[in-house]
């Protein structure tokens, strides 16, 4: 199990949503000097938050860690390793889009409030890391079947 590759890439996918999972996602300053910040527990703000939605987005990332685990656990069926890669895939994506679109309806009602900056942090360039690393996870894992197929005809 550890000695594949796909074992090392899926447990730093763990590591990089781990990671993204406790930093801001971005953070929009105006010039009235309060700031709103997007986390994956929702909204955080000095001023109040009426207006805004405070969906937790932290759910899809315990989904897809979840998800990596059950690859990591069933390393010897390679098909629903695969699955839950896709599965995993979807969900880190689907959690990016999610929070970039409530980012920018958040820009579109703050907008009377003469936005000074607005700052993407570090978290959402994690959640975008991670992309690639389970794309090249579930690449290996095809490599790897294909190799054992390929095995199984010499028999």
């Amino acid at each position: 199990m550890i000695q594949r590759i796909q074992t090392v890439y899926i447990l730093l996918f763990c590591i990089v949503i781990f990671a993204a999972s406790f930093s801001p996602f971005a953070t929009i300053s105006t010039l009235e000097n309060s700031t709103y910040t997007l986390l994956p527990t929702g909204w955080e703000s000095q001023s109040s938050l009426a207006e805004f939605n405070t969906y937790p987005f932290f759910t899809s990332y315990l989904v897809s860690i979840s998800f990596a685990i059950l690859m990591l656990v069933n390393y010897k069926k390679r098909v629903k390793q695969l699955r839950y890669g896709k599965l995993c895939y979807f969900f880190t994506l689907l959690s990016f889009v999610v929070m970039f679109l409530e980012f920018n309806n958040a820009l579109e009602i703050i907008k009377s409030e003469n936005i000074s900056t607005v700052l993407y942090s570090y978290g959402m360039y994690l959640l975008i890391a991670c992309l690639p690393i389970m794309f090249l996870a579930n690449r290996s894992i095809k490599k790897d079947d294909k190799l054992v197929k390929s095995l199984d005809r010499l028999r």
